[in-house]
């Protein structure tokens, strides 16, 4: 693990290559099928085209839009660490990218997925302070049971999220944003009708495509009913 918004990974040509294809496919999905928040976010928060960022850079630009500092780990975290430090500001990103031969879609979350997902919402004012408020109900939290609840909201919304925009359901979730095989199968997913009850108790498998997605009438709708839920667990 290194200091808040360092460096610490020299990435190689074949990697620059990956995140620019994978941001090609991706910027090419995006006005489409992302929703109007994340679109005015990329706007605020732009990445790199052509090679991985710098996490130092990126940290300080995200700093200065919300407050939010990026963390540069190693693997994976215990979840409740990874959701509890957003009651501090801090968003811990995974430094390596998704394995070449399998670039539409990673099950586990790379950079690519932390930074085009996460990262990029979170320079939106809105969003940072859902994920601080996910943030502190975790540190909050006083059975399994809780913890179980809040990381199934957080699926379903912060990762695999969608809203109602122009008659059709947008993405605002990090891992659907941040994989154009996602992407390209939403038209065939099953979505339903916002409800954080349904999330605490439908199943979901990180290790493939999604098989239930649900959609808000509205960011604001989104917002709200996360807010009384996060309040209240």
């Amino acid at each position: 693990m290194s200091g808040l918004n360092s460096n610490p990974v020299a990435y190689s040509a074949e990697e620059d290559l990956l995140w620019g294809t994978m941001m090609s496919k991706l910027n090419a999905m995006h006005p489409r099928i992302a929703g109007s928040r994340y679109l005015q976010a990329k706007d605020r928060l732009p990445l790199p085209l052509t090679h991985a960022p710098r996490i130092d850079d990126l940290g300080q630009r995200l700093n200065n839009s919300t407050g939010f500092r990026l963390l540069p780990v190693d693997g994976l975290i215990p979840i409740g660490d990874f959701y509890g430090r957003f009651a501090d500001d801090i968003f811990s990103t995974a430094m390596y990218l998704r394995c070449p031969s399998r670039p539409h879609y990673s099950p586990e979350p790379d950079m690519l997925h932390e930074l085009v997902g996460h990262v990029v919402m979170l320079s939106d004012p809105l969003f940072a302070d859902l994920y601080r408020l996910f943030g502190e109900a975790t540190n909050n939290a006083t059975s399994e049971q809780d913890l179980h609840a809040i990381s199934q909201v957080f699926w379903f919304t912060m990762e695999t999220g969608l809203v109602q925009e122009d008659g059709r359901a947008k993405a605002y979730g990090a891992a659907l944003l941040s994989s154009s095989g996602e992407l390209a199968k939403l038209g065939t997913c099953p979505v339903e009708k916002f409800s954080i009850q349904a999330m605490i108790e439908s199943d979901f498998d990180i290790s493939a495509y999604q098989g239930k997605l649900f959609a808000a009438q509205s960011v604001d709708e989104m917002a709200s009913e996360v807010r009384s839920f996060l309040t209240r667990v």
